[in-house]
């Protein structure tokens, strides 16, 4: 892994403790020869700067990282999130163990962790696709009017599945499964798994309360209501559904990459921590 050189600072401009300690970081890293970028996710530049370093460094909850992934994933620049937010689940450090683990991370004393992207397509009943969105937590689709459940198609492959009588239907990665579909009631999967998880929001009458499915699952998910609905990835890229729509959905060949000081065991050793916090 080549040395660390040139590190971007992501933050949440609506929180005063990150703001606060990414100027504290970037003067450090200044202080030991490190180039550094610091700015927030929606920035003109932030692109361009994430794009031109070894390392993203998100400052936030869940939350700030995801949008500081948002911007790695395409050149590949591993993540280094740190827990400042109420939720955490991918964080790897906290305020206490921020500098130290900086410290190994420019020793090099580190290893990359490689999660699954879902990717889904969406396909209008007219018969305009819209390119592939990618996420790292999960596709759903759910009700746009408070009042009115969703009817929503599952095949799994080329079998149908079942239809659901719900708010939403989410497809998650294992990253995600302990987002917005343990939320909703779906199982916790070791995030660096490549399964997906099948989980509806609030399901009427079902009989397939949630799925975890092979990797190489693709699932399709047709919207058979008449009321408003919607489509987004990671709460983004919204984008509104009609009857007849089809979003599919599949792992991404593309990956996000987290920088890791902790051995992997970490993950079950803070869950329960973090199950409580919540």
């Amino acid at each position: 892994m080549k040395p660390i050189k040139r590190v971007a600072i992501i933050f949440n401009p609506y929180s005063d403790e990150s703001l606060h300690m990414s100027g504290e970081v970037a003067g450090w890293l200044t202080e030991r020869s490190i180039q550094v970028w610091r700015g927030v996710s929606h920035e003109g530049r932030a692109q361009h700067a994430v794009d031109h370093t070894d390392l993203v460094l998100a400052l936030g909850g869940d939350g700030t990282v995801l949008r500081a992934a948002r911007l790695a994933i395409p050149s590949g620049v591993p993540v280094l999130p740190v827990a400042l937010g109420r939720l955490n689940f991918m964080a790897e450090l906290e305020p206490s163990t921020l500098y130290q683990g900086l410290e190994d991370m420019l020793a090099g004393r580190f290893w990359l962790d490689s999660r699954t992207l879902v990717e889904a397509t969406v396909l209008r009943a007219d018969g305009i696709t819209v390119s592939p969105i990618l996420a790292l937590n999960e596709i759903i689709v759910a009700r746009g009017d408070i009042n009115r459940t969703v009817l929503v198609d599952v095949e799994i492959y080329d079998a149908r599945l079942t239809t659901y009588h719900a708010d939403g239907v989410i497809v998650a990665s294992a990253t995600g499964s302990t987002a917005y579909a343990l939320a909703a009631g779906g199982p916790i999967i070791d995030p660096r798994s490549t399964a997906l998880v099948l989980v509806p929001v609030a399901a009427h009458l079902t009989n397939v309360p949630s799925l975890v499915l092979h990797e190489d699952a693709v699932v399709t998910l047709t919207l058979q209501s008449r009321h408003p609905a919607g489509f987004s990835a990671d709460g983004h890229d919204h984008i509104a559904l009609h009857e007849g729509d089809r979003v599919i959905v599949r792992r991404s060949q593309r990956c996000c990459t987290f920088a890791r000081v902790y051995p992997q065991s970490t993950f079950y050793a803070r869950m329960m921590q973090r199950l409580r916090r919540e």
